[in-house]
């Protein structure tokens, strides 16, 4: 996912990867990226952490609790220092693109700056590291899943004409760091896990 990403930036200016994409809805997509978005929204990965972590509680204690919550905030807060104060004037398609006429999805609230990283993107990419670590350790269909879920949160965040494809990347790549530099970190604590 990353990697094919990466090969499209490279290959391509973002303009014409927004449009390429912003030309291709459908109906049902609409509805689905309309409400799949949420999935990265910082209110749902915090109730669905706190759920995964009180489901383990018996079994890891606070382990969950304490590696998920670090997990979700430093995530959050990288993303947003760097849309905030790092990239700034990063414009959203909406603004960027202002002379086409870009497709929007009804009902969907359209911004026009902090483009630069994505925090949906982010937040995703961290909270389904997350769970995969906890839940789909042993379970690769479900860590199949869970990167694919991430990665449908990054693709409505263009579909949606939220986000460039760059924001979507460089919110994988954080998410992703955050959570594996994490793990790293936490490498004893979370040897419990294998046992």
């Amino acid at each position: 996912m990353m990697l094919l990403a990466g090969i499209t930036l490279l290959t391509s200016d973002k303009t014409t990867i927004h449009l390429g994409i912003n030309e291709m809805h459908s109906p049902f997509a609409d509805v689905f990226f309309k409400y799949w978005t949420y999935v990265g929204d910082g209110v749902f990965v915090a109730v669905a952490g706190i759920l995964i972590a009180v489901l383990l509680f018996p079994r890891y204690k606070w382990l969950p609790f304490w590696f998920g919550a670090t997990t979700l905030i430093l995530s959050g807060a990288a993303a947003q220092l760097l849309k905030r104060l790092v990239f700034a004037d990063a414009l959203r398609p909406s603004a960027f693109l202002s002379e086409h006429s870009l497709y929007f999805v009804e009902g969907v609230q359209i911004h026009a700056s902090h483009s630069f990283p994505s925090g949906h993107t982010t937040a995703a990419f961290a909270f389904f590291g997350f769970a995969s670590l906890f839940i789909g350790r042993s379970r690769v269909w479900l860590q199949i899943l869970f990167g694919l879920s991430a990665g449908l949160v990054g693709y409505s965040r263009m579909y949606l004409s939220q986000h460039f494809l760059e924001d979507v990347f460089a919110g994988m790549i954080l998410g992703s760091l955050v959570f594996v530099l994490l793990t790293w970190i936490a490498k004893k604590p979370l040897s419990v896990l294998n046992a």
